[in-house]
């Protein structure tokens, strides 16, 4: 049995050398002068017999692809059996025999979900050469090979002589083999699936080779054959070649040593076992940035509040143009904080804009339910998600019965596990990471149309967003290549596996590490039933870079995505749409308030209330905004969350755009004056007027237990919970306000947190604490004079804790405004 309530902590490994703090020194040297520094620790006959096993078992047992990789690539070796051979010979292996031939059988299934992680010291290098390289697509040639970016600096340290390429010069041959042979012989360890992948990975590891994922290159000089093309003003050019060294990069020794052994333990949380990513992207984005190594780029690139997700307006003779870029689907602010910010970028900035461009060029993944929940924004329709899929194995059912897996999953995993014992089925059905409901509770943002840019190198979670995107119809595909990098899984490492199974997964030696691709992703809509992996998304529309493309920034690129999105606004798909004027998803308001918005192109508005559909309005709005005024009814319970869907109809009665609101009618309001107030709840008798807003049981949530308004302390709160203390405020009778109250907590520390804040009705937030941890009864002031003078304030005491792991609670004696 599962006890819920004990902490779950499972141990992350750094795995990327980059993510040691910056305060150690980076050193970069030739390789030549640190090779012999680039070695395996020796393992004992038993460390490397735990490491083969335990191999063994992620490749019979787990890994999802195994059956689907062998029809796809002709040729490609079964890794079971060779893999079992390893097992049966590994007396005789060394340890680097045994490492390189383990890596190797990792590395042959071309898929960057499914990793052999070296243990440092030889994890914590990598080599690379002052430059980068990519494809563009040319007249006669669309697989040409040029220089994307160059380090002058580098050059001048390790290079000094040698001609500096500039960029567009064309790469034709590479260390005494054509260029496209030389592709081909990467292809063996680079890892990319299909002909794209393959070719972009491929150009990576001829620049970029990180030791925790890769063997150190052969050589330590590379020579390189290019044709100059004079900065683009010259589609021939002069041949010449150069020489240059592999370059080595390290941290101090030591340090990066201890970031590997010694782990950062946190709590499981459900997120953590829906993850696709692909490590060798997240290190080369952090490593083109750390060594000016980023390609030019003419789109643009405004700061938000996550710092993944940059933001602009492209205007050209097309159109205007909205436009994201999103770096990667591991946010620093969160998930639902990152759609927020998507919501109110579009909101604030793109309400006259004729299309969007989202891109995810170079997005190596992330989050899978970040990925699921994307795609309402851009729809009219109800989202669907993409589904997937385990090997039918008695270690998955062991997985999912024995273990905590069982209990932070969507329990439709569990029972189709359990439905695939005996049926003699390769795998299971499919069951969805992200709930329906959960993928639509935001509804659509954007109502003009969307391309969503992509790359081979657009991977994993980012895979899964494109192909969203594309089945759902919000959008088309737009490649950089012709498809994405075809990353079709959850991936999950060995040592999570360990912390929950540690009877099966033994702990790895040292600071090895491994990760497997578990669940295989499968498609829905027009593409129903094909897997990501290896087939990933074609585009829908090519717009391969041209010479001018990696000289410019994208210029000509940009040109062909704007004018298509000004050809698709045309129809009439696209004309109809709706503007709020309160752009908040959560409305806070007394009986008989109304809500207002703009509509155009649209015959008829459906209200649907909490599900049931309340009326069907005729505005017939043509194409001139008309304002559409709606009175809620009077009789919604008031200190819950309901929800107010508006869908425009057209005369076939087909949706046009929804609008979807959480309404919550709060009961009692405060009248502030000159004499200020109090509420003391040693003397008070219920928790008015106070407005408790649950998410969660009302027993659960804030209560009046004298002398106190509290969460738990019976003796602890519950998990899962989000539960409102709220004051409803009119502030219009006075200059200045000062809100005071004592309040003491004790919670989780870093999940489980009180927070206060204030809004108002014009969607300003200000937040005034935050904390977890825990504090004695305290007092505690801030300034509301920003408020002041306004009717409708609202100051939120707000909790909220995870899935497990609790403490007492919080309690609130006294409040004040004066």
């Amino acid at each position: 049995m599962i006890n819920m309530s004990k902490p779950l902590l499972i141990t992350i490994f750094f795995l990327l050398v980059s993510a040691v703090a910056s305060a150690q020194v980076v050193r970069q040297e030739t390789l030549e002068s640190v090779r012999e520094n680039i070695v395996f620790p020796e393992l004992s006959l038993a460390e490397k017999r735990v490491m083969a096993e335990q191999a063994q078992l992620f490749l019979r047992d787990l890994y999802v692809h195994r059956f689907d990789k062998l029809a796809f690539y002709p040729g490609l070796t079964d890794p079971v059996p060779a893999i079992e051979q390893i097992v049966n010979n590994i007396d005789s292996l060394t340890t680097a025999e045994m490492e390189e031939a383990i890596y190797r059988e990792f590395v042959a299934q071309r898929d960057l979900h499914l990793n052999y992680i070296f243990p440092s010291p030889h994890a914590n290098f990598r080599s690379f050469l002052p430059l980068t390289f990519t494809r563009t697509a040319g007249k006669f040639n669309f697989f040409e090979v040029r220089v994307n970016s160059v380090n002058q600096a580098l050059f001048e340290q390790f290079a000094p002589g040698q001609r500096v390429p500039e960029i567009g010069d064309r790469i034709i041959g590479y260390n005494g083999m054509s260029i496209r042979r030389a592709v081909r012989k990467q292809l063996a360890t680079a890892q990319g699936a299909n002909r794209f992948g393959g070719f972009s990975r491929a150009l990576g590891q001829m620049t970029f080779v990180p030791h925790n994922l890769h063997l150190v290159p052969d050589e330590n000089e590379i020579k390189l054959w290019l044709i100059s093309s004079k900065n683009g003003r010259d589609l021939w050019g002069s041949l010449y070649s150069i020489t240059l060294p592999w370059i080595a990069e390290w941290r101090e020794a030591a340090a990066a040593r201890r970031s590997l052994v010694e782990p950062a333990p946190r709590k499981l949380t459900p997120e953590d076992l829906t993850q696709g990513v692909d490590l060798w992207q997240q290190m080369y984005n952090d490593f083109v940035v750390q060594n000016g190594l980023e390609p030019r780029s003419a789109y643009p690139s405004n700061p938000s509040n996550e710092p993944t997700l940059t933001w602009g307006v492209i205007e050209n003779g097309f159109g205007k143009f909205g436009y994201f870029n999103l770096s990667s689907f591991v946010p620093a602010t969160g998930d639902d904080a990152t759609l927020e910010e998507i919501r109110r970028i579009v909101n604030a900035e793109f309400q006259d804009t004729t299309g969007l461009i989202f891109d995810v060029r170079n997005n190596g993944g992330g989050s899978i339910i970040l990925a699921d929940k994307m795609s309402q924004l851009f729809m009219r329709d109800d989202a669907q998600v993409i589904k997937a899929r385990l090997l039918n194995t008695d270690l998955n059912r062991q997985i999912f019965n024995d273990s905590i897996f069982g209990a932070f999953s969507n329990p439709q995993w569990t029972e189709v596990i359990n439905e695939a014992e005996g049926t003699g089925n390769i795998y299971t059905e499919l069951a969805p990471f992200t709930f329906d409901d959960q993928a639509n509770e935001l509804g659509q943002v954007y109502y003009k149309p969307v391309a969503v840019l992509a790359n081979a190198r657009s991977y994993s979670a980012t895979d899964l967003f494109t192909c969203g995107m594309q089945d759902n119809i919000a959008a088309l595909v737009y490649g950089e290549d012709p498809r994405t990098g075809a990353g079709g899984a959850n991936v999950i490492t060995h040592n999570l596996f360990n912390f929950v199974l540690p009877s099966v997964f033994e702990a790895l030696p040292g600071d090895h590490a491994m990760r497997v691709s578990w669940r295989q992703s499968v498609r829905f809509g027009k593409s129903a039933g094909k897997i990501i992996e290896d087939f990933g998304c074609s585009a829908n529309i090519d717009v391969s870079q041209t010479l001018n493309d990696i000289v410019s920034g994208g210029e000509t690129q940009m040109r062909r995505i704007t004018r298509s999105l000004a050809w698709r606004a045309r129809a009439d798909r696209y004309q109809a749409s709706v503007r709020t004027l309160q752009n908040s998803r959560q409305l806070f308001l007394s009986r008989g308030d109304s809500y207002s918005f703009f509509v155009k192109n649209t015959e008829y508005i459906n209200v649907v209330i909490n599900g049931e559909l309340f009326e069907q309005v005729p505005v017939f709005a043509g194409g001139q905004e008309e304002a559409f005024d709606f009175i809620l009814p009077a009789d919604l319970p008031g200190g819950v969350v309901n929800s107010v869907v508006f869908e425009g109809i057209d005369d076939h009665q087909r949706r046009l755009w929804n609008l979807k609101r959480q309404v919550i009618f709060l009961e009692d309001k405060v009248t502030v004056d000159a004499g200020g107030f109090e509420i003391d709840f040693a003397t008070a008798t219920g928790t008015a007027p106070f407005n408790i807003l649950n998410q969660n049981p009302p027993e659960d949530g804030w209560n009046l237990v004298t002398p106190n308004l509290q969460i738990g302390y019976n003796p602890t709160y519950a998990d899962n919970l989000d539960t409102d203390a709220l004051l409803f405020l009119d502030l219009t009778g006075v200059a200045t306000a000062q809100l005071s109250f004592d309040m003491e907590f004790d919670t989780e520390p870093g999940f489980d947190f009180i927070e206060v804040f204030v809004t108002d009705d014009q969607e300003n937030r200000v937040s005034l604490l935050l904390q977890s941890g825990g504090a004695p009864l305290t007092t505690y002031e801030f300034d509301l004079s920003a408020f002041a003078g306004q009717d409708n304030v609202m100051v939120h005491f707000r909790f909220t804790s995870d899935t497990n792991t609790v403490a007492p609670g919080v309690r609130l004696q006294r409040v004040s405004i004066r």
